[in-house]
């Protein structure tokens, strides 16, 4: 799983060729948090084949949306009241 905790990271990311392949997804996500530090709000997984999201905390079943994209899964979860949240793209 690549786990993208910092901007230093996701920009890094963006630079590979996963990294390109799924910024019109993370795309957005950005623009609509860019008045924040990335580490503040967000963080970002890339998960691959039987790799789980309980390895972050996370309740698989219980996201904010799922969307289906060209190659990948997109979810969404909120895991604070201050609205701190992962996206987790995982490929079809």
């Amino acid at each position: 799983m690549i786990v993208l905790r910092t901007a230093g990271e996701l920009d890094a990311f963006l630079a590979t060729p996963l990294g390109r392949e799924t910024e019109p997804i993370i795309a957005p996500h950005l623009e609509r948090l860019a008045e924040y530090e990335f580490e503040d709000i967000a963080a970002i997984a890339v998960r691959g084949p039987g790799e789980s999201v309980r390895s972050l905390g996370l309740d698989p079943d219980c996201y904010e949306y799922r969307t289906e994209h060209p190659g990948f899964v997109e979810e969404v979860h909120i895991v604070s009241d201050d609205g701190f949240g992962w996206i987790i793209l995982t490929r079809t």
